[in-house]
């Protein structure tokens, strides 16, 4: 495989979270309707995508030992946020600590990755861009996907040139 473009390693989000969230997704914001619904460990925060210059034999092999040794996590949604200064949404993680035990533990796989400006923060983004309306932002704010769920698929997504995501790789957590 080719990382010469930005590779961000995820989590996804199952049925019928993915489902609920996809139909958000439809009805505020069509950049987002062509992206995967998942949770970024590794890529937009924290420690950013994977180093494009890196070898995918071995980037291949060290995430595979991850997650053979990494459980799967039971997790919920929290609520609805609003990045400051912007029209991001997104829903928040109940309880960010299996995400970032996660998240630290790929820090420790001999992976590189490229430096990230933003602090990580687990979170599911529901729109990114577009026309927003003031009752937009009231039903955004007053959205609930309830529910635990257990995410035991760790996947890699490429954003390419063009801004499509698509998966290239994936691994059941096993540990």
């Amino acid at each position: 495989m080719n990382l010469a473009h930005p590779t961000y390693i995820c989590l996804d989000v199952p049925e019928p979270q993915a489902g609920q969230i996809f139909a958000v997704r439809e009805r505020h914001c069509e950049r987002l309707r062509s992206f995967p619904v998942e949770v970024t460990i590794a890529g937009s925060s924290g420690i950013g995508a994977i180093r494009a210059q890196l070898d995918w034999a071995d980037v291949e092999a060290k995430l595979a030992a991850f997650c053979a040794r990494t459980p799967p996590i039971e997790a919920e949604f929290g609520g609805v946020i609003r990045f400051p200064d912007t029209d991001i949404f997104c829903l928040s993680v109940a309880d960010p600590m299996p995400f970032e035990a996660i998240h630290d533990g790929l820090k420790h796989t001999g992976v590189r990755f490229e430096p990230s400006r933003f602090p990580f923060f687990p979170h599911c983004t529901l729109r990114m861009s577009g026309p927003l309306r003031p009752g937009d932002i009231s039903e955004l704010f007053a959205l609930r996907v309830t529910g635990r769920f257990v995410m035991d698929n760790l996947a890699l997504y490429q954003r390419t040139p063009d801004d499509t995501i698509g998966k290239v790789w994936s691994a059941k957590l096993r540990g």
